[in-house]
């Protein structure tokens, strides 16, 4: 026997729908999901316009942004390990560290 103590829902299942409120349900579900769907591919090609522009601006820039994030990406990781290291969370072995300057991370003009 449970040890939860509570009432079960009164709220209607999909199963007790009748058959054109369950099409309609469907209908929205499917409506939601290709609004998501076209969401996404608008964001998309929203980024690869951003780049291809900054690309025309400064070239080599996406190149460089991707780089700059690969390596924040690599540092913020290598954090998380360190800060993992005192509460017994699973510690792997850590990627070697690259550190770039400031001035390397610059836009060559």
């Amino acid at each position: 026997m449970s040890n939860f103590d509570f009432e079960p829902s009164q709220e209607p299942t999909f199963a007790d729908f009748d058959g054109k409120t369950r099409a309609e349900i469907k209908e929205l579900i499917a409506t939601l999901q290709n609004s998501h769907q076209l969401r996404y591919k608008l964001m998309n090609l929203e980024t690869w316009a951003l780049a291809e522009t900054m690309d025309q601006f400064l070239p080599g820039f996406w190149s460089r942004f991707l780089e700059n994030r690969r390596t924040a990406l690599k540092q913020f990781i290598e954090q998380k390990r360190h800060s993992n290291i005192g509460t017994g969370a699973p510690c792997h072995r850590s990627a070697k560290k690259t550190e770039r300057t400031e001035a390397e991370n610059l836009p060559v003009a």
